[in-house]
């Protein structure tokens, strides 16, 4: 099954006491979560695909 959870509060709160916008924040939390996934897919046409539909439930 997928797995649902909230952004960590403190990492929201690290990366805006440091000036950056809290939508910003989220969607760099959620690539770098995303990130060691999308490596493994070899496909780049796909990789593409998939981090745009994943841009796309972000807004």
């Amino acid at each position: 099954g997928a797995t649902v959870g909230k952004i960590d509060p403190e990492q929201l709160f690290y990366l805006k006491a440091r000036g950056i916008p809290e939508r910003e924040a989220v969607r760099l939390i959620v690539e770098g979560f995303f990130d060691p996934i999308m490596q493994r897919i070899p496909f780049e046409g796909v990789r593409e695909r998939f981090q745009q539909a994943i841009r796309e439930k972000m807004e």
